[in-house]
């Protein structure tokens, strides 16, 4: 992935993740030289940097007849992701009491394009439950990429959860087949009758239903 994407996925915007990196890249440099190199309006630089330093993220580094700002080290991108996990898990409690107090009605949650379907990956693992998943493989493999579904296959077998798989036979479902005996997971393949136009997980008392749209994948 993409160096600014990951920085993106702490909260931070396109333009935001330009300027620090800008920064990390430069040393020190004054507003005027970012909004040069970035070709971004100064007020609009002047704005990112101030929210930055807010961050921890940039700080100033002399105060000489101009203001010079430099880039703080990647580490506090870390620690601010490790101070946002503690102070969550701090009220996680809380939060559980009023996730019971709510009762356990059934609901529909609708996710839109391939960022929000991930979602329903993390609830998979959160929920600890072996799956069954009825996958159309080769769509699913363009649509999230090769890397992040390796990723979440190791994250599955951290979490020692099985996997009964059905997909078409395909080239690439025999190689997904072949990996079954080293990733905690079965795969079987579906009769060849049978067109696959969603892919269906079950897991724990959820059940995950993702229309493959090429347009914008859905997932209720």
């Amino acid at each position: 992935m993409h160096l600014s994407k990951v920085i993106e996925k702490f909260g931070y915007s396109k333009n935001e993740v330009r300027v620090y990196l800008a920064a990390l890249s430069r040393g020190e440099s004054m507003v005027s030289d970012l909004s040069a190199l970035l070709k971004l309006p100064r007020s609009r630089v002047q704005l990112i940097v101030e929210k930055l330093q807010k961050d921890g993220l940039m700080n100033v580094a002399a105060q000489r007849r101009y203001k010079y700002w430099v880039a703080e080290n990647p580490e506090r991108l870390l620690i601010g992701l490790k101070e946002k996990e503690a102070a969550l898990k701090a009220v996680m409690p809380e939060l559980s009491v009023l996730r019971r107090e709510g009762g356990a009605k059934p609901t529909v949650k609708v996710f839109r394009g391939v960022e929000e379907i991930k979602l329903i990956y993390e609830d998979i693992l959160a929920t600890k439950h072996p799956i069954l998943a009825i996958i159309a493989w080769d769509r699913w493999v363009e649509l999230f990429g090769e890397e992040y579904l390796s990723d979440f296959t190791k994250r599955r077998i951290a979490h020692f959860l099985r996997l009964r798989l059905l997909v078409a036979k395909s080239a690439k479902g025999l190689v997904v087949q072949k990996g079954d005996a080293r990733t905690l997971r079965v795969t079987r393949f579906l009769p060849g009758s049978v067109p696959v136009s969603t892919t269906n997980f079950i897991y724990g008392n959820k059940i995950a239903i993702i229309s493959l749209n090429k347009k914008e994948p859905t997932g209720s």
